[in-house]
């Protein structure tokens, strides 16, 4: 009797950790990375454009993304998009059209798009924020 208890105790005890170690990390369908090349990042201006007209067209509500950063000294950060408000056709959909994005000839710095990319807490620098933005 006492070594299933033990047993199951231990049991429980290596899901905890397991399941700990998964939270940290995260991946994303689609992660925008705006980055610097001297000046600052890029305006958002384009991309809620996007995202306006796309929330329109399919009657969506509200998409939402974390916004990660700062990732660097000037103003660098990732938008990283789950998804979880669009069904596995929009979702694709919106990856494809959203990488279409150009920055504004006015912009400093410039876009990358990552699909499938896993964010591990610990990687990020020590001032890195997360904080959900909505569209």
């Amino acid at each position: 009797m006492k070594l299933r208890l033990l047993l199951s105790i231990f049991l429980l005890t290596i899901a905890q950790v397991l399941t700990a170690q998964d939270s940290l990390k995260t991946t994303y369908p689609l992660v925008i990375s705006f980055q610097s090349e001297c000046c600052g990042v890029p305006s958002q201006t384009s991309l809620r454009n996007f995202i306006t007209t796309f929330k329109k067209k399919y009657k969506i509500k509200k998409i939402t993304a974390n916004h990660i950063g700062p990732m660097g000294r000037e103003g660098e950060y990732y938008l990283a998009f789950g998804l979880k408000e669009l069904n596995k056709k929009r979702a694709k959909e919106f990856i494809a059209k959203v990488q279409l994005i150009k920055t504004l000839p006015t912009d400093k710095g410039s876009l990358s798009f990552t699909e499938k990319m896993e964010i591990e807490k610990a990687a990020l620098p020590q001032r890195a924020k997360t904080k959900t933005e909505s569209f």
